[in-house]
């Protein structure tokens, strides 16, 4: 591979982040430039990852599954930082690059008008997303998880009204909480293998000394919480349905991606961690996550008969799609790991697509 195309991994990353850059020298006034901007950049990254997609799919019948790395400032693993594409990750970048259009698009009829700074905080929660699915370490990864953090605060505050900042305010604490678990975890994997690079932590894993398993083992589950969370697990997610329904529907929309980075994280660590060459730490957590997902998705179906608005009902139906991925992921299997991928994406567009006539539903339905 030569030319641009070597660099496409990072396009999803850097582009977004350079825009971003851009907007914030223009003063808020100029809507319609910062409106053609955005939504253009949007579309470049559908573009992208279309592009990136197809290039993937022909290295790996190619070079027998092999994925592309990418080594920023050409340092090599595990020192530098190390960008990783697969048709997994692909194909999580590019649900997420449609989701932000189509979000965005719909942004425009009002609510980008709602607050400072819409675009900017915007295409700032996509660069994130699409690094975390793109890392091939857990510190870069912590590294996006903040950055995409940080923009959701923003965005999940835009707006006015007192529901919006009370949940606001819960969404916030809990992700701060669920960060320092984040890196408790990284620093105990770090202290058994010594290595953060997921390809080279998928090699130590099965040499882990049986006196060492345990601590490994807390390690893993410390950081599987933080993954849980973001994944609107049961019982660690009563603030999930109040938050995303406070939030201006074309961020519930976007948000709809966001549970689904923590399923992927979950999913990517339990095969490349956890699988049967993992020797005493094969298979660890699956019964777990099986139970945690079925009572996920028996919750999630009590909230939703229970709810009277359509914001609750979407809410609930996050936890219910997750509670059903979870429950996959532990059972594991080649084949139910493709039924896994094709609900992933199925219900994602759903539930954001949801999102979306909520409000114009709601709307009629006043009047």
């Amino acid at each position: 591979m030569s030319g641009w195309m070597q660099h496409l991994v990072i396009a999803p990353i850097i582009l977004p982040m350079m825009v971003c850059a851009l907007l914030l020298a223009f003063n808020e006034r100029r809507r319609t430039l910062k409106r053609l901007v955005s939504l253009g950049t949007a579309a470049a990254l559908v573009a992208i990852s279309i592009a990136l997609v197809a290039q993937v799919s022909d290295e790996a019948h190619g070079m027998g599954g092999a994925p592309h790395v990418y080594l920023l400032g050409d340092w090599p693993a595990p020192f530098g930082i190390v960008l990783v594409a697969d048709q997994l990750s692909a194909l999580m970048v590019l649900l997420t690059n449609v989701l932000g259009f189509t979000a965005l698009f719909y942004a425009m009829a009002r609510w980008d008008r709602s607050g400072p700074r819409f675009h900017v905080l915007f295409l700032l929660l996509l660069a994130g997303v699409n690094g975390a699915f793109l890392t091939g370490d857990i510190f870069n990864l912590f590294v996006f998880f903040e950055v995409l953090l940080a923009a959701s605060y923003g965005l999940i505050l835009h707006g006015a009204g007192e529901e919006r900042t009370k949940a606001s305010l819960h969404y916030i604490t809990i992700n701060i909480a669920a960060s320092l678990l984040f890196l408790t975890g990284v620093a105990m994997i770090y202290a058994v293998t010594g290595t953060l690079n997921m390809a080279q932590l998928a090699t130590r894993i099965s040499a882990v000394r049986p006196d060492d398993l345990m601590l490994l083992e807390a390690g893993a589950a410390i950081l599987g919480i933080a993954f849980l969370v973001k994944a609107g697990i049961w019982p660690l997610s009563f603030w999930l349905p109040r938050t995303y329904a406070a939030a201006a529907p074309p961020v519930g929309a976007i948000f709809a991606i966001m549970t689904k980075v923590g399923i992927y994280i979950i999913l990517r660590l339990s095969f490349l961690l956890f699988g049967e060459t993992s020797g005493g730490a094969a298979g660890f957590a699956d019964d777990w996550l099986i139970w945690s997902g079925f009572a996920t998705m028996a919750y999630g179906t009590l909230g939703i008969l229970a709810t009277r608005k359509l914001s609750g009902v979407a809410g609930h139906y996050v936890m219910v799609s997750s509670g059903t991925l979870l429950a996959a992921i532990g059972m594991g299997g080649e084949a139910l790991t493709a039924a896994l991928l094709f609900y992933l994406v199925s219900s994602t567009l759903a539930v954001s697509a949801l999102y979306l006539i909520i409000e114009p539903v709601q709307r009629n339905a006043d009047e």
